[in-house]
């Protein structure tokens, strides 16, 4: 329940396989970079007009108040469930 921004951007070549060598061979050329970067600023983008006119702040939570009025969050998972962590993790 929190603000998210998601984008797809051209950062390796078209028909290219997911999760593959080529994939990330590609990701050291200049073209991944650029693209990397035209989506960092695109997503920052929304950040900086909310960091500028905190008025944008108050009209989504009033939205976002009245899209979820009488539907409250519900987690599907119960209170007394936790992650499974490593024995040595540092909480």
């Amino acid at each position: 329940m929190v603000p998210t921004v998601q984008l797809r951007g051209a950062t390796y070549a078209i028909g290219t396989p997911g999760h593959s060598w080529q994939l990330v061979a590609q990701g050291k050329l200049p073209a991944a970079h650029k693209g990397m970067v035209h989506a960092a600023k695109a997503m920052a983008a929304p950040a900086l007009d909310l960091l500028h006119d905190p008025a944008l702040i108050a009209r989504a939570q009033e939205d976002f108040a009245r899209r979820l009025a009488g539907r409250p969050f519900i987690n599907p998972i119960p209170d007394d469930v936790q992650p499974p962590l490593p024995e040595n993790a540092h909480v």
